[in-house]
């Protein structure tokens, strides 16, 4: 998509990006599309976890989504929130010469 904006407004979102509050124009234009979005349709709730996101995590959203809408990848899964199964975890002991040092030995 492209747009054209007047040049105050476009000088304007430049500013905000390079003062590091958007880690590119495409995130500060994103952002505003939202805040128009919610103000067009007040009734809509805004998706679960949208407002505290960071701009990096926007934009690796919008990145998944891209992924997703060109076929790339088949789903989106949400980020892991609870680590309990993950706090018992155990390296499982290696048997033999660890794969490190067979592709290092064979590369020689």
């Amino acid at each position: 998509m492209t747009i054209h904006l007047p040049d105050d407004l476009e000088s304007s979102i430049e500013a905000v990006v390079h003062s590091g509050r958007f880690a590119s124009v495409d995130d500060a234009m994103a952002e505003a599309a939202r805040l128009l979005l919610r103000q067009v349709t007040p009734g809509q709730p805004e998706p679960v976890g949208q407002a505290d996101l960071t701009p990096e995590e926007r934009a690796d959203q919008d990145l998944q989504q891209r992924l997703l809408a060109a076929g790339i990848i088949s789903e989106i899964k949400p980020p892991i929130t609870d680590l309990t199964p993950y706090r018992n975890r155990r390296a499982v002991p290696i048997q033999g010469e660890p794969i490190s040092e067979t592709v290092i030995r064979e590369r020689r």
